[in-house]
Formats: C-alpha cells, sequence, structure tokens
C-alpha cells in the first residue's frame, strides 16, 4: 500500500522485506519497525531494529534491507520540504544530518501507529481525501524527526518520561554526562540489579545505557564544534569520553565524518 505525494511517499508492505543490492536516495528516508526485528547494511556498519524503533536514513546514504519481520513501513521525504520545515523551526543547520542509529520514541511510535490504521481502514478513500490526509501527515512526520530523531540539528538527546526506575537514571545522567558512570551505579541508582535495569532501558529507549550515555555526550559535543574554537581533543574530554580516539570513532560511525569535518561543514553553512 503507498501513499504517494510531491512531498514524500509513505509505503506499508508484506512482501520484497529483503534487498539484494545497495541503494542510495535523494530524500529523507524514515524506517519503522512494527512487529519485530530487522536488519540494515550500510558501507559504515550493520544495523538492527527492534520493535517500535525506527532509523532514518539522510540522503545518498548507501544502505540495503537484509530482511525486516513481517512488514515494511518506511516513509520518505523531500530533502527540500525537510529543509523548508527545519527553517521555519528557525533550527541552525540548513541540511539536518541524523545519526546512523536505532532509536525510539513515543511520539514517532504513535504517529507511525495512526497512519497504519489509517492506511488499513481507508485504502477506499477518494484520492481527494488521501492527498489532502498525507500532505498533513508528512509535515506533521518532519516536525516530529527533527523534534525526537537525534543528529546535528540538535544539542541535545531526545528524551521522554520513562518509568520511575529510569526516570531517575536519565535525569542523573543528563546532570553528570561527563562523569564516568558504571552499569553498577545505573543500577544502583535506579533499585534494580544491572540485568533488570539494562534490559527496561533498551527496550525504552532502544540503546543499552552505555549507548544511550555515549551517544547522549556526542550530541552535546555538538554546540562545542558549531559555536566555539575549543579543539577537538578538549571537546571529546570535556563531554566525558576517555581519549579524542573514542570520540573520534563515535561520531564517523553515525555522521560518517569527523567531529572536524562536521564543525567545517557547518562553518560553511
Amino acid at each position: 500500500m503507498i501513499l504517494d505525494h510531491q512531498n514524500g511517499i509513505l509505503l506499508m508492505r508484506n512482501d520484497h522485506l529483503g534487498e539484494r543490492s545497495f541503494r542510495s536516495d535523494d530524500c529523507y528516508k524514515l524506517i519503522f519497525s512494527p512487529y519485530g526485528k530487522g536488519e540494515f547494511q550500510t558501507k559504515r556498519s550493520d544495523i538492527s531494529i527492534n520493535s517500535g524503533e525506527f532509523l532514518i536514513v539522510n540522503p545518498h546514504e548507501e544502505h540495503k534491507q537484509l530482511q525486516i519481520t513481517k512488514e515494511k513501513f518506511l516513509v520518505e521525504l523531500n530533502q527540500n520540504f525537510l529543509k523548508n520545515v527545519a527553517s521555519e523551526l528557525n533550527m541552525p543547520i540548513k541540511d539536518p544530518e541524523f545519526v546512523l542509529l536505532s532509536y525510539k520514541h513515543p511520539q514517532i511510535t504513535k504517529w507511525v501507529i495512526f497512519m497504519r490504521e489509517f492506511m488499513t481502514f481507508n485504502d477506499n478513500a477518494s484520492v481527494e481525501m488521501k492527498q489532502l490526509f498525507i500532505e498533513n501527515a508528512l509535515t506533521q512526520l518532519a516536525i516530529l524527526m527533527l523534534q525526537y530523531g537525534p543528529g546535528s540539528h540538535l544539542n541535545e538527546l531526545p528524551i521522554f518520561q520513562a518509568a520511575n526506575e529510569l526516570q531517575k537514571v536519565i535525569d542523573a545522567l543528563r546532570e553528570s554526562y561527563e562523569e564516568d558512570w558504571t552499569l553498577d551505579e545505573m543500577a544502583v541508582l535506579s533499585g534494580l540489579n544491572k540485568y533488570q535495569f539494562a534490559h527496561l532501558f533498551k527496550k525504552t529507549t532502544g540503546l543499552s545505557p552505555y549507548s544511550w550515555l555515549q551517544m547522549y555526550r556526542l550530541i552535546k559535543s555538538h554546540y562545542l564544534l558549531t559555536h566555539t574554537t575549543t579543539t577537538i581533543l578538549d571537546i571529546a574530554l570535556q563531554v566525558g569520553f576517555k581519549n579524542v580516539g573514542a570520540y573520534n570513532n563515535l561520531f564517523r560511525r553515525v555522521y560518517g565524518k569527523t567531529p572536524s569535518l562536521f564543525r567545517s561543514s557547518y562553518q560553511k553553512e
């Protein structure tokens, strides 16, 4: 089932759930996993998406869907359309780049659930109704992606209200993200054993506690990269990385470029 509009395409299908070759599109692509695990491959890394998680692929990023459970749900957004929405929201970066990372956020999930229900029960609706619906839906999604999709346009990892056990930990990590946290310390703060805590954290956010913290640190570094002349080494240490190599490696893995190149591309904008 497809809804097509000049600003993008929404696709939901239950066949052809794998791809034989890499593809590169000139649009932003949100891929959501409603039922179970999806496996994707890029030139930089392999990515798994569990049920309820999403992945945003940037324009011209070579990627291939290896497999996905039961249903393929994706939305393609015209590149200029998303840029225009970002401009209307007064975001500082003209060309938003999303991290190559699966993530989870309830607002994205609610939007997808609503869209899937509409597509399921309104397959025979008039063309005019479908066009009007998807036009507004794509605008909604663009806003949600820019609010809750981790990327260059943000200076903080998108968060949400979690269960009390997790919220205490997330609040503490946000306050002291530059400190050297251990899983044991996080678990003690949550009141759970570390295995229960790690499972609940991953189920809620789509990331392990340590991966979440590292990503939070990386996104907090955006402002320092784009608004100061602080050295890359000092930025890495300031936001909590143990060494500049770990910072550079994570940055390159999720953005496909070094922090230095990220800084210079922003200065050009």
